[in-house]
């Protein structure tokens, strides 16, 4: 190629996809053809006189939660340099190996390029290219035959993280079934959220209280890879002498940071802390003045039935329960007139722990009953059960209770995703409510990461829709669909939702196969795209028709995202991909017709609503570059949350008798060994390794995987343990299959000495693509924990809960 027709050079953009449009073929993907080499596409530029140059500020991938704005250099309407944002405030001028990868993975040669319509079987992989108005057309009219033949409920509609930049308006038009729970990062939150209430595992404290505490528990969290700028704040806690300890199957790149690693047993965290909890109460290391005022513990039980002692005036239901029903003000015993009164009358001092009889009924506190649970749960067993040394639990028990304010970090992969995380996080709510680290500087409980968390909430406006719209869900998790009879026959996605977040994909995929229909709108040839009848190509949050695109609130800074590129070959941008399907239904009018439009209608009026939000305005954050601070963001905002120790519960306290699960035995929270994943499993003789995945600092779930950057250092590789590599012949490089009865995979092994013997770990998922055979979810368990569909947030998907064997391929 000579230099004046490179791609880098003088050839313009739309130059550019003149010519690669004309030899994209009947498949229209980027990594077959049509797209010139990356290593042409991503060439430095040459200096030539026609070129220019500008500087855009454009929103970050949502998913990751750190809320990055980023500072674009724009050459020749090609992205070229991508560098942390001079708008946004000192401390929030941040930017990771993903970010500044960015580059790379705008270019990628994985890029869907045209609407393509599927010509082999599905699953194959073969397309033809045709055009954006009968690939409309098609999926229109598979949704309208559905709906007129089965009920408007027979369509799902989903919108997935990669192709999706936070609105979801068709499904409602449309009225489809959206799935119902996600079975995604909610397995400890179902321990926590009747304890402290709806959503109470995105803490309204500040993440930079870090600092602040003297002792932070980092439960299956590794924020310096999951979340790379959070470091930030753990690291400036290390250097004020905070204490931190991880419990964690895999020395993480968290754990090389802190004082203590703790390689637990995979899906053993809940006897760690229910170790912990035995040496306060051994110790009486408890805040027993926190514990009579803010808990429900000193509430009173009927020994005989288990059923909360209350009176006949009813208290509003516990949001956090499913089907909850009003109930009445619990009793407490009182000391000063030796009987039962309401807890929330005036003078009473109530008795901590206690028996006493009541017209024939023996009445006892909660903390008694506690205490009688935890009588099955010694350090000793708490060792023997999680591998860690008693010693250990007892240190960290007493550091956490008695060395000052503490904090516990949990993360939403690694223990969260085993069938018994509900009974992890029902333990660390005991633990946490027994020492009193809530409500208090320095202290907190929950996943410390995003949803607001880090810095003051912006107030913006939803775009509403007429209220006769609105999901017709009939209640079935999506990751049930394959296994229990439903009425869906047409699914529409944006982005991989079912190999992305499905467990055991093969039954998936079966699922999927048997459909009568299903279109995916998606940005590059992600692991789904092969089982589409239509595929439709969506643009990167870079590039868009119109010259702004989202407006987004985080990290206390509201970001309107401008100075677009135009989209890549035929893509389109979400909003004029859900306009173009509800115009089918002639309903395009009830949506935004710009993005610009959008982002003034979420600022209209908000000024008047939230005094934080004065001057911000759609044309100011233009004139300002798209990027503003709140009032008091920084590093040095402190919220007080729940300082005033009222939480989201029918009582106002924290809640930690789940009477609602007494017929399944877990008012507290009864040990239980994972489904699949525990040493005394017999299948262990077959399957002797346990599986686990998680997330790394090259990619956020299966984002990424289309960066050629990445793929040059990070491919699908499973980390395994060189006692265990070496007992089966294997070494780095090696081909190996893992596989178990479920279906197994191969990819490149990485003899990894920070994992723990026995204990295999991957990134999380991948596209299939890119394994030589299989990939990893096929290996993974889809099992149900019954007891959770009586949770707030429904079974956890067990990704982690899984055993496998491996070979060399």
């Amino acid at each position: 190629m000579s230099e004046a027709e490179r791609s880098t050079g003088g050839l313009t953009r739309r130059g550019f996809l003149k010519g690669a449009g004309a030899t994209a073929g009947v498949l229209g993907l980027a990594g077959v053809a049509g797209m010139t080499a990356t290593s042409d596409w991503l060439a430095p530029t040459k200096a030539h006189a026609e070129g220019e140059e500008r500087v855009a500020h454009l929103c970050h991938q949502f998913h990751c939660l750190t809320g990055c704005n980023l500072k674009c250099t724009i050459r020749d309407e090609r992205v070229s340099l991508i560098e942390p944002s001079d708008l946004a405030e000192e401390s929030h001028r941040t930017i990771c190996l993903r970010g500044i990868n960015e580059v790379a993975h705008i270019y990628s040669q994985d890029r869907l390029q045209t609407p393509l319509k599927r010509v082999g079987e599905r699953g194959e992989g073969k397309f033809e290219q045709i055009s954006w108005d009968e690939a409309i057309k098609t999926i229109a009219d598979a949704l309208k035959a559905s709906q007129e033949k089965y009920g408007e409920g027979s369509v799902f509609i989903r919108k997935s993280t990669e192709a999706s930049i936070g609105f979801d308006f068709l499904g409602q038009l449309l009225r489809a079934d959206q799935g119902g729970n996600w079975g995604l990062d909610r397995g400890q939150p179902n321990g926590m959220t009747p304890a402290f209430g709806a959503y109470s595992y995105c803490p309204t404290r500040s993440i930079h209280e870090f600092s602040d505490a003297a002792t932070i528990i980092e439960v299956g969290h590794n924020p310096l890879e999951s979340g790379i700028v959070w470091s930030r704040a753990l690291m400036d806690a290390v250097e004020a002498g905070t204490y931190v300890a991880v419990l964690d199957p895999r020395f993480s790149g968290t754990a090389s940071k802190a004082n203590q690693w703790l390689p637990v047993r995979p899906g053993t965290d809940a006897a760690v802390i229910q170790g912990m909890i035995r040496a306060i109460v051994d110790n009486q290391w408890y805040d027993e003045d926190f514990v009579l005022a803010h808990t429900s513990f000193p509430f009173l039980v009927e020994r005989a039935t288990g059923a909360s002692y209350r009176s006949a005036t009813d208290m509003a239901p516990n949001p956090a329960v499913v089907s909850g029903e009003p109930v009445g003000a619990p009793y407490v015993w009182d000391t000063v007139t030796n009987a039962p009164k309401l807890y929330s009358e005036e003078g009473v001092v109530p008795a901590l722990e206690g028996s006493w009889t009541v017209d024939g009924k023996e009445l006892v506190t909660e903390f008694t009953l506690m205490g009688e649970w935890l009588a099955d749960y010694p350090t000793s067993w708490a060792a023997s059960k999680s591998g860690i040394d008693e010693a250990v639990i007892i240190d960290l028990a007493d550091r956490y209770a008695n060395s000052g304010p503490a904090i516990i970090d949990y993360g939403l992969g690694g223990p969260d995703k085993y069938t018994n995380a509900d009974v992890l996080g029902h333990s660390m709510s005991i633990l946490t409510a027994l020492t009193g680290n809530y409500g208090r500087k320095g202290s907190g409980f929950g996943f410390y990461g995003g949803a607001g968390a880090d810095d003051p909430a912006a107030t913006l406006n939803p775009w509403l829709l007429p209220e006769e719209y609105g999901y017709n869900d009939s209640g079935m998790g999506m990751y049930d669909m394959p296994y229990h009879e439903n009425n869906i026959h047409v699914a529409l996605t944006f982005g991989d939702a079912f190999t992305l977040e499905a467990a055991n994909a093969n039954d998936m995929l079966a699922w999927v196969k048997s459909l009568d229909f299903f279109a995916i709108i998606d940005i590059y040839h992600s692991s789904a795209v092969d089982y589409a009848d239509i595929v439709l190509p969506a643009c990167t949050k870079f590039e868009c028709e119109e010259n702004v695109k989202q407006l987004r609130a985080s990290f206390g800074h509201v970001m309107l995202a401008n100075g677009m590129v135009d989209p890549l070959f035929e893509s389109k941008s979400d909003l004029q991909i859900e306009r173009l399907l509800a115009a089918e239904w002639g309903l395009d009018h009830l949506l935004p017709e710009t993005y610009e439009e959008l982002a003034r209608a979420s600022l209209d009026g908000v000024e008047e609503l939230d005094e934080n939000m004065k001057g911000i305005t759609y044309d100011a954050l233009l004139a300002q570059g798209g990027c503003m601070a709140l009032p008091g963001t920084g590093p040095d905002w402190r919220p007080d949350g729940h300082a005033d120790q009222v939480y989201g519960t029918p009582s106002t306290r924290i809640e930690l008798y789940y009477e609602y699960l007494l017929g399944q035995g877990h008012q507290f929270p009864v040990y239980e060994d994972a489904n699949e994943a525990y040493e005394d499993n017999p299948i262990k003789d077959t399957y002797p390794l346990y599986f686990t995945q998680g997330k790394s600092r090259y990619r956020i779930h299966a984002y990424y995987t289309a960066s050629p950057w990445f793929q040059e250092d990070y491919g699908p590789c499973v980390n395994i343990g060189p006692e265990d590599a070496e007992a089966r012949g294997i070494v780095t490089g090696d081909d190996v299959r893992v596989f178990n009865d479920r279906g197994s995979f191969v990819c490149k092994a990485l003899v990894n000495p920070s994992m723990r013997p026995g204990v295999l770990f991957m990134a999380e998922t991948t596209y299939t693509r890119y394994y030589k055979e299989g990939f990893l979810q096929n290996v993974t368990n889809s099992a149900r924990n019954e007891r959770c569909y009586e949770m707030y947030h429904g079974p956890q998907i067990p990704y982690n809960d899984t055993l496998v064997q491996v070979e060399k391929a």
